[in-house]
C-alpha cells in the first residue's frame, strides 16, 4: 500500500473523530482548520464519503454531518447501551463509595486503552485522559485482562511488547509476569503499586460483559497509600456490584438483541468463570512497580 493511500485512510478517521468531538455539522473550512489538512484533500475525502452515504451534505449551509449508515458500521462490535447504561451506573455507584478515580479499559493490541473515566472526589487524585494507552504486561488493569488469556497468548503478547521495545526484559520478565497473573487468576483482582506511574496504586478487576462485547476491566486508581489503606472498602464496593451484576448483564444482553436462551447460557458461563475469581477469599494481589520506569509507560 502506498504512503498516499495510507495517509488518506488516516485522514478519513481524523475527520470522523473530529465529528465525534464536535457533535455538530462541520463545513470544509472547519475541518481544514481543525485538522490542518490540505483543502483539496479534505474536499475530495468529504465528497467521497458523502457519495457513499456516510456523510450528508446540506447545500444551504455547505456543512457535512454523519449519517445513520455510519453509526451502523460498528453497531455489531459493542453494545453501546451496555457501557452507557449498566456499566456507567455501576462505575458511578463504586465511585460514590470509594471516592477515587475509576478507569474503564479495554484491550487494544498490546495495550489497555482507557475508554471511560470517572474523576475522583479527592483533592489529590490520579489524573489521566480517555484514549490513554498503557501496556497490558505492565499495568494493574492489563494484568486483570491478561488473566483471561492462555499462558501461550500471554507469552506472545509479552514477546511482541519486548520486540517493539516498549518494555525491557529487566524491568518485567516473562516469569514475573506469569507468576503475577497466576495470582490475579487466583484472587480475582490485582493491586498494582506504581507499575505505570510512581506513587499510584490501582486495583484492577475484569468486568462481565454481554456476548460479542469487547473485553473490559475496571481500575480504581489513586495515591498508593490511600488505595492500600482503603483496599477492603474498594473490594467491598465491587463485590456489592457483583451481587446484581448478572441481572444487569442479562438485561443488557437481551436488549442488545440476543435470544433469551442464549443470554441465559452465556450469563451462566460468565457466572461460572467470574465467580471463581470474584468470590474467592480476597487475600490481595500486590505487585510492586520498579523504582524507575521508561517514559513511555507513564500515563
Amino acid at each position: 500500500m502506498s504512503s498516499e493511500l495510507t495517509k488518506s485512510a488516516r485522514r478519513v478517521f481524523d475527520i470522523l473523530e473530529l465529528f465525534r468531538e464536535r457533535q455538530c455539522p462541520l463545513g470544509l473550512k472547519d475541518i481544514v482548520d481543525s485538522l490542518e489538512m490540505p483543502t483539496s484533500s479534505a474536499a475530495a475525502l468529504l465528497k467521497t464519503m458523502a457519495q457513499m452515504n456516510y456523510l450528508s451534505f446540506e447545500s444551504t449551509s455547505r456543512a457535512y454531518l454523519p449519517t445513520l449508515r455510519l453509526s451502523q458500521l460498528g453497531s455489531w462490535v459493542t453494545a453501546a447501551n451496555y457501557e452507557s447504561g449498566p456499566i456507567q451506573e455501576a462505575v458511578r455507584r463504586i465511585g460514590r463509595k470509594v471516592g477515587e478515580t475509576i478507569l474503564l479499559g479495554t484491550v487494544t493490541d498490546i495495550y489497555v486503552e482507557i475508554v471511560d473515566i470517572l474523576r475522583a472526589k479527592q483533592p489529590l487524585q490520579y489524573y489521566t485522559t480517555v484514549g490513554t494507552k498503557v501496556l497490558l504486561v505492565h499495568s494493574g488493569v492489563g494484568w486483570s485482562l491478561l488473566g483471561r488469556e492462555t499462558d501461550e497468548d500471554i507469552a506472545r503478547i509479552y514477546r511482541r511488547t519486548v520486540r517493539l521495545k516498549k518494555v525491557e526484559r529487566g524491568v518485567s520478565s516473562l516469569n514475573r509476569l506469569k507468576a503475577g497473573i497466576d495470582k490475579v487468576r487466583s484472587d480475582g483482582y490485582c493491586l498494582s503499586r506504581g507499575m505505570v506511574t510512581r506513587g499510584v496504586g490501582v486495583v484492577g478487576m475484569v468486568v462481565p460483559t454481554p456476548p460479542n462485547h469487547r473485553r473490559l476491566a475496571i481500575g480504581v486508581a489513586g495515591p498508593m497509600e490511600r488505595i492500600e489503606k482503603n483496599l477492603a472498602r474498594i473490594l467491598a464496593a465491587v463485590r456489592a456490584e457483583r451481587m446484581c451484576g448478572w441481572r444487569t448483564l442479562q438485561a443488557a444482553s437481551t436488549s442488545a438483541g440476543e435470544p433469551e436462551v442464549a443470554t441465559r447460557l452465556v450469563t451462566s458461563r460468565a457466572r461460572w468463570r467470574c465467580s471463581a475469581r470474584w468470590n474467592r477469599n480476597l487475600r490481595g494481589c500486590a505487585h510492586d512497580g520498579p523504582r524507575s520506569m521508561p517514559a513511555a509507560l507513564h500515563a
